[in-house]
């Protein structure tokens, strides 16, 4: 944990980013939140999901209580709690080696690498560091509480049924609600109590008493048929092959790439990376059949023969099962059907709870304790070494924005908001090279980079009546995209306030009742 703090600390003097003002700059909506109508306002005013999150809301109390206001306390409490959910990790990981009867000694050691490993990995900088994901932190801290105290309970179901099923009851009741109350995801809490039992405890059968049916149906059973249906209806109710704007994909379309999408999560958590494109992931091409592109069908197969082993060796293999199942349970919700954006690193934060633990055990049981030491050791180092490298990266947001920049050139994002950068430090031919290059290497017209386009060279005093009325016939073709919306607005100012004295605001309007007529 102190290494951990000691390497994500540059990171701390970050911007705020995003969809942190989307959240946060509510504490300014009404004075500050000073009073108890206040508090309810801001709290229970939440628009992030059908919850409102309310417990995550009611966290950024802890550090401001009006806006603006400085980031870095923000920051640091992001931390705080991703060291204490690794805490509770390391916890929980012990629990569930206690449970395989590994003795204490060797269990605790197994536990601290894992658990060093999930707290130090890079992949989780953008979860920690980007101050809205408090949002999915919250969720893992107290869907591993749950799992921590549901398995206290479950060792004592044969020496006393009754406090044995208070605390199970207890570990699901209180602590889904918690993290549903923080992010939806919470609502898997007993998904993944059922991936525990069916690898586990199933491993334990000869020694551990079996559930009461009807509470198991009640508490694991019912909410993961639930969950399954709510999933199915969206595939059966929501226009399964349409496109809606704002995505530019359809449910079926996502689905495939999902594939693709978690085969990448994979690969960066297993071969971490010195940093990442971040928050900045439209780059991900999306796929349109099983084999356009053909990893698509490789990936699934790759998925259902993984999840196939786990199922058929969850006894023989509790730990490598438990690692596999829990990873797709995880991403049930944020990686299927649900509309939302195909890709973001902050979804593996639960996810990737016990990738390592299967390797870390392993290991153990076949070196030596000082060839297992050093090994543990290197590891950490590198993956600490890159953890502090990508923390460096996210302390101001030009680093921020150039890494991400050059990290994926055909992220419409990204090379629009490096442009910006550029352009606002008067480096005005780089900046306009930036997007002549992007929308030169990214197929699809994209309204960002347009549009910037066209800011960019009616700042600079040589955007010409014919370039508008070209770039104009492109894009009221294009299907609506409310990113793009802040974007036609700063444009709609430069030209208003006559920065391009050859172009009209009756040119302008022209343009937009023309986009009111494309579906």
């Amino acid at each position: 944990m102190a290494a951990a703090a000691l390497a994500y600390w540059p990171g701390l003097s970050g911007p705020y980013l995003l969809d942190d003002f989307g959240s946060i700059a509510a504490l300014g909506d009404y004075g500050g939140v000073v009073d108890w109508e206040s508090f309810k306002l801001f709290v229970f005013g939440g628009h992030a999901g059908p919850t409102g999150r309310p417990v995550a809301l009611a966290t950024f109390l802890i550090d401001a209580n009006n806006w603006p206001t400085d980031s870095l306390p923000f920051k640091r409490t992001n931390l705080i709690i991703h060291l204490l959910t690794g805490m509770m990790l390391g916890v929980l990981i012990t629990q569930i080696l206690r449970c395989l009867e590994i003795p204490e000694g060797d269990a605790r050691w197994i536990a601290l690498v894992s658990t060093a490993v999930w707290i130090l990995h890079p992949f989780l900088v953008s979860t920690t560091l980007y101050i809205v994901q408090r949002m999915a932190q919250l969720p893992a801290l107290f869907m591993f509480a749950g799992l921590d105290l549901y398995l206290r309970g479950r060792m004592q179901l044969a020496a006393n049924q009754t406090k044995a099923y208070l605390t199970m009851t207890a570990a699901i009741g209180v602590f889904t609600l918690l993290a549903m109350l923080s992010k939806e995801n919470g609502i898997l809490l007993p998904v993944l109590v059922g991936v525990v039992e069916l690898t586990v405890v199933a491993s334990q059968r000869h020694r551990l008493p079996p559930l009461n049916r009807y509470w198991a149906g009640l508490f694991i059973v019912f909410p993961t048929v639930v969950i399954v249906l709510y999933l199915g209806r969206l595939v059966v109710f929501g226009n399964f092959f349409e496109v809606f704007p704002t995505r530019d994909f359809s449910i079926y379309e996502r689905v495939l790439t999902q594939g693709r999408i978690l085969v990448e999560y994979l690969q960066h958590w297993y071969l971490p990376k010195l940093y990442t494109t971040g928050v900045f992931q439209d780059h991900f091409i999306k796929s349109t059949g099983w084999f356009s592109p053909l990893t698509t069908a490789l990936s699934w197969l790759f998925h259902v023969g993984i999840i196939t082993l786990a199922f058929a060796r969850r006894r023989q293999l509790p730990l490598v099962s438990l690692a596999i199942l829990f990873f797709y349970a995880s991403h049930l919700l944020e990686s299927t059907v649900v509309s939302l954006e195909l890709y973001f690193e902050h979804r593996n934060y639960v996810a990737a709870a016990f990738l390592f633990l299967p390797l870390v055990e392993y290991l153990y049981r076949k070196v030596s304790f000082r060839s297992f030491g050093i090994a543990s050791l290197v590891a950490l180092l590198l993956v600490g070494s890159f953890l502090n490298y990508s923390a460096n990266v996210w302390s101001s947001l030009p680093s921020m924005i150039e890494s991400s920049a050059l990290k994926a050139p055909t992220s419409a994002r990204a090379q629009s908001q490096y442009a910006k950068l550029l352009f606002y430090f008067g480096r005005h031919d780089e900046a306009i090279g930036v997007i002549d290059r992007a929308i030169e290497n990214i197929p699809a017209d994209d309204p960002l980079l347009l549009i910037n386009r066209l800011y960019f060279l009616c700042s600079t005093g040589v955007l010409e009546a014919s370039e508008f009325d070209k770039v104009a016939k492109t894009l009221v073709k294009l299907p609506f995209d409310s990113r793009a919306l802040k974007a036609y607005q700063t444009f709609v100012q430069d030209v208003l306030t006559g920065s391009c004295s050859q172009i009209s605001g009756e040119q302008l309007e022209s343009m937009f009742l023309q986009m009111l007529d494309t579906p």
